[in-house]
């Protein structure tokens, strides 16, 4: 795959991944990158779902399904997300090659126009945004943000990071909060959605069998007008521990689940990046890791159990779901196992299937359109220039000093506990 970055205007950043005939499809994704603000955050993820309902060209949702099926069942989507300190807007668009269309049909122009429109081009009504949209839309990002207590364990993992980032945007709810949604006006949320076009960095990710200068050119003359004031600002920053501190909620709920969030101490994302890889991996990021097998399978102390890595925080997350009565045994030994891990109870074994387990999941990344945008995206906000066989050429130079010395530096931020 050949890849090129091409300046669209100030910060605006076209990326053309031209994977020759290895799909026979198009992706076209355009991400917004705004900031974190407790602000701001509602409102933004509000604007995701008003643009979502149409534009001037097409106006409804069933114009838009209409013309998604003449160009033979395209798929588009509108998401909100976190990334880093960035919120990230993404309108992503999935269809066939023109040369496998039926009567030689330009779908690509077809479809950058679309995508564009949606972003570029909203219904509006009295110099704003539709106010049946935005009141429709208002319901239903009340309905999105409540659901988030139906599921406990996502839950449990989203009040812990809201817990251990409270004082950062990284501990905002990325959809916003429902308190706010009443004093949302049309007027308000349209004037919000142009100062995010303004001031924001777009990327935009362009994969398939493409001609690089026309691809340039379309998105030259649909961005041309875009009024911009963009002022650069990092996405991901670490962040520093006050002291430790325990959370506790009380639900009506059957089974416990804990979160514990640690901080890697003189976070380098450079070089730990690899390192912190391998460690979660065999901490409990596989099905043969330390608390999958010793935790869950073998004291029967947890149902779920898992590590995960927050790269562009320099953390990491544990947590698990338990019977309510086993809390302090569970705990105690998931502290063993993080314990273990710092004075080098690692087996070779232990690292060599991490590895295997990583290095398969980096090499799938390369099967998918959307797989390869979404890394590609997340390493630009990250700031990792490497390509996938330089990370999994360090991946596998990684050794057991290494796993020990970042183990050495993970420090316990804070204990989260859903209880009854």
């Amino acid at each position: 795959m050949n890849s090129k970055e091409i300046k669209i205007r100030d910060g605006i950043i076209l990326h053309c991944m031209n994977t020759g005939d290895r799909f026979k499809t198009n992706y076209i994704s355009i991400n917004v990158v705004s900031e974190l603000s407790r602000d701001t955050i509602t409102k933004n993820a509000l604007i995701t779902l008003v643009l979502r309902r149409g534009c001037q060209k097409l106006k409804t949702m069933k114009e838009i399904s209409i013309k998604l099926e003449e160009m033979y069942g395209a798929i588009l989507s509108a998401e909100t997300d976190k990334i880093g300190d960035g919120l990230v807007t993404s309108f992503n668009l999935n269809f066939i090659s023109d040369e496998y269309t039926l009567e030689n049909e330009e779908l690509f122009k077809d479809g950058a126009s679309l995508i564009c429109d949606m972003l570029l081009d909203p219904v509006l009504e009295n110099g704003a945004f539709k106010e049946e949209y935005v009141s429709q839309e208002k319901d239903s990002l009340k309905e999105l943000i409540e659901s988030k207590i139906n599921n406990k364990t996502s839950y449990a993992m989203e009040r812990c990071v809201e817990e251990m980032f409270k004082n950062e945007p990284f501990g905002l709810y990325k959809y916003g909060y429902v308190e706010d949604l009443d004093s949302i006006s049309a007027k308000d949320l349209y004037a919000q959605y142009k100062k995010v076009l303004k001031e924001s960095q777009i990327y935009i990710y362009v994969s398939g069998n493409i001609d690089e200068q026309s691809v340039k050119s379309l998105f030259e003359e649909k961005f041309k007008d875009v009024e911009r004031d963009y002022k650069e600002e990092a996405a991901c920053k670490t962040f520093e521990v006050d002291k430790y501190k325990e959370v506790v909620d009380h639900q009506n709920v059957t089974q416990g689940k804990i979160v514990f969030g640690y901080r890697v101490k003189d976070y380098n994302s450079a070089e730990d990046f690899y390192k912190m890889n391998i460690y979660s991996a065999i901490l409990g990021g596989t099905a043969s890791s330390k608390l999958f097998c010793n935790v869950r399978e073998k004291k029967s102390l947890a149902y779920t159990i898992r590590s995960q890595y927050l790269k562009y925080k320099g953390a990491m997350m544990v947590s698990a779901g338990i019977e309510l009565e086993n809390y302090e045994i569970a705990k105690d030994c998931i502290f063993k196992e993080i314990n273990d891990m710092k004075i080098g109870e690692i087996t070779e074994e232990e690292i060599h299937d991490a590895k295997v387990n990583l290095i398969t999941r980096f090499k799938a990344i390369n099967d998918s359109q959307t797989s390869l945008v979404s890394w590609a995206l997340g390493q630009k906000l990250f700031g990792g220039e490497e390509d996938l066989n330089t990370v999994i050429e360090k991946i596998n130079n990684v050794s057991k000093e290494d796993v020990m010395e970042v183990a050495s530096r993970l420090e316990l931020a804070i204990s989260y506990y859903l209880a009854s």
